[in-house]
């Protein structure tokens, strides 16, 4: 719950942040030129972590009163802080105009 809950704030944040960024100039202003950008967005991902799991079996060991000592590779859930570029489209003046509140002059 707490993951899906910060997918979701994380998913707000970007779309506040490329809302802002994308309608800063008009987009119907014919001098207005856009082109794609990338960015790095720290994220928080999940991934299985080996552990080594100790268990016992019967066995013809006397001197362990017939319990002997077993490994196996198990796996858990563990989290860790990544980085995953995302994209946005970037509005700015085409050359030659200048930035003028919502248009291009």
């Amino acid at each position: 719950v707490a993951r899906m809950l910060f997918r979701w704030i994380l998913k707000g944040i970007i779309l506040s942040f490329l809302l802002k960024t994308t309608l800063s100039l008009n987009p119907d202003d014919p001098n207005v030129c856009s082109h794609w950008e990338s960015y790095a967005v720290t994220v928080q991902e999940s991934y299985a972590h080996p552990f080594d799991q100790i268990y016992y079996t019967r066995c013809t060991d006397i001197l362990n009163w017939f319990k002997c000592t077993r490994h196996r590779i198990s796996y858990k859930t563990a989290y860790r802080r990544g980085l995953r570029t995302m994209y946005r489209r970037r509005s700015q003046c085409c050359p030659g105009y200048y930035e003028s509140g919502d248009y291009c002059i």
